[in-house]
């Protein structure tokens, strides 16, 4: 209270004063006003003021002038109080208008006419209620008159059976002499304890003054020797808690804690809980104070004992009590990119899936009111380098995510770590208002204030390894571990000097440490852990209770649907993104910007020659570098979105919300990203390098290896647990798609042990690089508009020259090597490893070519071989080689008809070498049809192997998805497909089962797997 207030108090009392006759027990009441709000050296200056004032105002007893007085004295006293109104709380208004009344009636007889016209001038101004005005007025006299405290607002403690009031609320304990009587202050949160009667009664430990009320605030605790204490939650439960409420009892018996290791976390723990009060649980670090909490509010499976709430079972009927019980861990769980009114919305749409927009609105503004966050609501909540909101402001919102559900009981850990302590005493109040509403609240807590410590109705402490040592009321933990550590002063529970309570001290006991001889420390505990749980147990045996089954709160709130989750999880995270300008920058000009620089790097043209399409030798590189970049943008712009969620889907996880839809709404929303980078990446890519007419389906591939990726990083993003080691996992993702895409390093080039001479390693088969650059490289090639007029001739006419120029002489030799082996007279065996080849090419041509006969296919499968069989063969052959050569020339013939054809339709010559200029590419044509390669032909045991021209070869091995790289075409289960629909189809079936490992968290799971194998 400032100095400029205490000196107008002091002219109010000397007003008062000056209207009656001033006794002894009248200046005591203002010395007794003084001694709460100033230390003792200066409580004589404030009454020498007093004084001053008195007799200042004092004047002549004439009547005329008597009136004039009074007159002016109300005048002084209405611009007094009117000039420290606004500097006085709820509080001390009330406590100045009580001590005011005391003092009026601390002289002999009834209080005067213009003595009541005083008070009702400070009462006026002060807005006082009239019902409490009256209350505190005949509270104020020496003797109060019991019939005028009748009230709602009164609660009294007498030995009377059958009480005599009708309105107040009534407590019995026989023994006590006399009454107390409680009277409630709503505003102020306090009650004024007045006391008539012989009894010796102390509160907080200061003898109880029957001439006057006592102000009973938050903490206090009434003391007797013939009644049990009254603490503050005993009293305010009768006025506090709302007639509509349910009322709540979470009962906690012989309820124990093992972590997987077996080591336990919570001993047997033994408490009972009612709605209406605000309970502390405090304990040293790693005492295991978040564990009970996870205990209490059903995260954690019991592993002895039951938790009841309202006597149902918690873990055994755990669906029931969804929407009932809230939790708000310590972490921050705000979207920083959210503003406070979207996180609470976004928040409220997912919890009352029944609601209109309207209602929606209406209750998060309601929320947002309530808790004095309507000025914030339109800023972005920020994070702890770009701070928007307060800390405290932050706690209030994060409490609002809970709240807005109104659930019946609330867990909240560490609600001030990191606050002010003016903002931790802000966040505490709203918690004991939340109690006082009717709620039951838990609240973890390291290092409370004295006035924080005072809010709650129950404490709970814990000692190191999960050991309870306490359960009962704050103010009577310190005097409970002083006298079982036998110390002196163990019926002091505050500072006899400021009445505050050390909650430290209770921390000092319990790990007081044994000194040695030499009166140093010797680091081993006085009382261990075990010893103090043990006298603990011992007390509450004397205080056993039950829990009747009761019915369990109303749940208002109907979660939304799967359906709807999705949708609004999507909405939240779209305008979380594009509220982050950062982000939606690098995100959006990424793709064109790369896509840029690599068209410019790689436009490569003869300096001083217009630039061909045809003639750039880069093109293949340009297709390689667009499937890994798409590659590294799906990976990149995924690989932080789960993880960066994690505290948020431990909470949503609690609330029961779909797991499924928040994950569809990821990769919806990462799926429409990647469409984006791809189309402006093949946009921008393609236009500068010359590539027409092939946008979509460029868009089609990059945009299947984009997903994919998408895929991979929600992955990673889901199952580590530091961004520092998904960003080193990224290169270890990337470089095998570079490496065994098959373009880096030919696949024949491999590793014998992990590569297959005939066909695509399994491997390679396992990278999706290679099936998005094969899609890409088979299609520009076969496509174009140039080449595709011709591809049909050109694969029949590649196979023919395969099949004379280089297959057949193979067989041929084989032939001529069987005749010398013959002719030596050699063993049938080697005569077979020889023939083996030249068998199984023939049977294969055979099935190709069914018009095609061959005469020596049957002696080679009898195995009887001589000369005639070498010569059939031979014959077999010839006959061959002139059908492939019959067929080579019809078919370039056709060529050279449609070459003719296109020139005449394209309008001439020119512009048919345009059209071939424009859209046919000499490298990828180089590189799809192998023609820089020496080796076009292998005889590997007893195959013949092609590396002729992949690209042509339209009779893939009839096993599923095996081919050669660049194959056109691909054996898919009994029928033959265009490879680049199928590659396309490969890549999302690999994006299907990275889905299905995200939706089960395998990666996570097989971590923690191993994790529990090393250990």
């Amino acid at each position: 209270m400032s100095e400029q207030i205490l000196r107008a108090l002091m002219q109010l009392f000397a007003i008062g004063a000056s209207l009656e006759r001033l006794t002894q027990q009248s200046r005591t009441v203002v010395e007794s006003f003084l001694r709460q709000h100033l230390s003792l050296p200066r409580i004589p200056e404030y009454l020498s003021l007093f004084d001053s004032y008195l007799e200042s105002y004092l004047g002549t007893d004439d009547s005329a002038k008597a009136k004039k007085k009074i007159a002016m004295s109300s005048v002084k006293a209405l611009r007094i109080c009117t000039e420290i109104n606004k500097e006085l709380s709820v509080s001390q208004k009330y406590v100045v208008f009580m001590r005011l009344a005391e003092f009026m009636n601390s002289s002999e007889g009834d209080i005067t006419e213009p003595e009541l016209e005083f008070l009702g001038t400070v009462s006026s101004v002060f807005n006082i209620d009239p019902e409490l005005n009256r209350l505190l007025l005949a509270a104020s006299s020496r003797k109060p008159a019991h019939k005028q405290l009748d009230s709602d607002k009164v609660l009294i403690i007498d030995g009377i059976k059958e009480s005599i009031y009708n309105q107040a609320h009534h407590i019995i304990h026989h023994e006590i002499q006399g009454r107390v009587f409680f009277i409630y202050i709503e505003q102020a949160r306090l009650f004024f304890l007045k006391y008539d009667g012989a009894d010796s009664m102390t509160v907080n430990g200061r003898p109880v003054n029957p001439f006057r009320a006592t102000v009973f605030t938050q903490g206090s605790v009434l003391r007797s020797s013939r009644i049990p204490p009254v603490y503050f939650g005993d009293v305010s439960r009768h006025f506090s808690i709302e007639k509509k409420t349910t009322p709540v009892i979470l009962e906690a018996i012989d309820a124990e804690f093992k972590f997987p290791n077996g080591k336990k976390g919570l001993h047997s723990l033994n408490m009972l809980a009612r709605s209406g009060e605000l309970v502390g649980i405090m304990g040293s670090s790693g005492a295991g104070k978040s564990t009970l909490l996870s205990v209490l509010n059903g995260t954690a499976p019991l592993s002895g004992g039951k938790l009841l709430l309202n006597g149902t079972d918690v873990y055994g009927e755990s669906s029931e009590f969804d929407g009932i019980i809230g939790n708000i861990p310590q972490d921050d769980l705000l979207i920083e990119e959210l503003t406070v009114y979207q996180n609470l919305y976004y928040n409220t749409k997912l919890i009352y899936g029944n609601f209109k927009e309207e209602q929606i609105a209406a209750k998060v503004n309601g929320m947002l009111d309530s808790l004095g966050l309507q000025e914030t609501r339109d800023l972005k909540v920020g994070n702890a380098l770009n701070k928007t909101i307060s800390g405290g402001q932050r706690k209030r919102l994060n409490i609002a995510l809970e709240l807005i559900r109104e659930p019946a009981v609330l867990f909240v850990d560490e609600p001030t770590s990191g606050l002010s302590s003016h903002d931790a005493e802000n966040v505490m109040d709203l918690l004991k208002q939340l109690a006082l509403s009717g709620k039951l609240v838990f609240v973890v807590i390291h290092q409370p204030s004295s006035d924080i410590f005072r809010m709650f109705d129950q404490l709970l402490i814990l000692d190191t390894g999960g050991f309870p040592v306490y359960y009962g009321n704050p103010s009577d933990s310190l005097i409970y571990f002083k006298q079982q550590a036998h110390f002196a002063n163990a019926d002091e529970s505050e500072c006899a000097a400021c009445g505050n309570i050390n909650a430290e001290q209770i921390f000092n006991i319990l790990q007081q440490e044994e000194v040695d001889e030499f009166g140093r420390m010797t680091g081993s505990r006085k009382v261990s852990p075990i010893r103090w749980f043990a006298w603990f147990k011992k007390q509450q045996q004397e205080k056993t209770s039950s829990t009747e089954k009761l019915p369990l709160p109303e749940k208002e709130n109907l979660l939304a649907g799967k359906f709807k989750q999705w949708r609004i999880f999507f909405s939240r995270d779209l305008n979380a993104k594009l509220s982050n300008k950062q982000y939606l920058a690098i995100t959006l000009l990424e793709a064109p910007l790369l896509a840029g620089i690599l068209g410019f790097i790689l436009r490569y043209s003869v300096k001083g020659e217009t630039y061909s399409f045809a003639d750039n030798p880069n093109i293949p590189a340009y297709l390689f570098i667009c499937v890994i970049v798409s590659l590294f943008l799906g990976l990149s712009v995924s690989a932080e979105e789960i993880i960066r969620d994690r505290k948020i889907l431990e909470r949503e996880k609690f609330l029961q919300l779909s797991r499924q839809s928040y994950l569809f709404s990821k990769i919806s929303l990462m799926f429409l990203v990647s469409a984006i980078q791809a189309f402006t990446f093949v946009l921008v890519g393609n236009s500068i390098l010359g590539i027409q007419g092939m946008t979509l389906e460029y868009w089609w591939v990059l945009f299947s290896a984009a997903c994919l990726a998408n895929m991979l990083g929600l992955n990673i993003s889901s199952g580590l647990d530091s961004v520092v080691t998904i960003y080193i996992l990224i290169p270890f993702l990337l470089i095998p798609q570079i490496l065994l895409s098959g373009v880096i390093v030919r696949f024949e080039k491999l590793n014998p042990i992990i590569t297959d001479p005939a066909e695509v390693p399994f491997v390679g088969n396992m990278m999706a690089s290679r099936w998005a650059f094969e899609a890409l490289a088979v299609y520009q090639f076969r496509n174009n508009e140039y080449e595709k007029h011709f591809f049909d001739l050109d694969a029949r006419m590649s196979d023919a020259t395969y099949k004379k120029d280089f297959w057949i002489p193979v067989l041929r030799e084989r032939c001529d090597k069987s005749e010398r082996l013959l002719r030596s007279g050699a063993r049938v065996d080697s005569l077979n490893t020889v023939l083996d080849v030249v068998r199984n090419e023939l049977e294969s041509e055979q099935k190709r070519n069914s018009f095609v006969i061959l005469s020596g296919l049957s002696g080679l499968k009898s195995g009887k071989f001589d000369m005639d069989l070498i010569k059939n063969i031979r014959n077999d052959l010839e006959n061959l080689r002139n059908h492939y050569i019959e067929v080579y020339n019809k078919c370039g013939e056709m060529k050279d008809r449609i070459i003719e054809l296109k020139t005449e339709s394209e309008g001439g010559q020119e512009q048919f070498i345009l059209l071939r200029r424009d859209h046919f590419n000499e490298s990828l044509d180089q590189m799809v049809r192998n023609s820089n390669s020496t080796e076009r032909i292998r005889l590997e045991g007893k195959r013949i192997i092609s590396y002729f021209e992949p690209v042509f070869r339209m009779h893939p091995p009839e096993k599923t998805l095996r081919s050669t790289f660049f194959s056109p075409v691909k054996y898919f289960f009994g029928k033959i497909a265009n490879t680049y629909p199928v590659n396309i189809g490969v890549i999302w079936f690999m994006t299907l089962l990275l889905y299905i490992a995200l939706r089960y968290d395998l990666l996570r799971k097989a971590i923690l797997a191993g994790s529990k194998v090393r250990r």
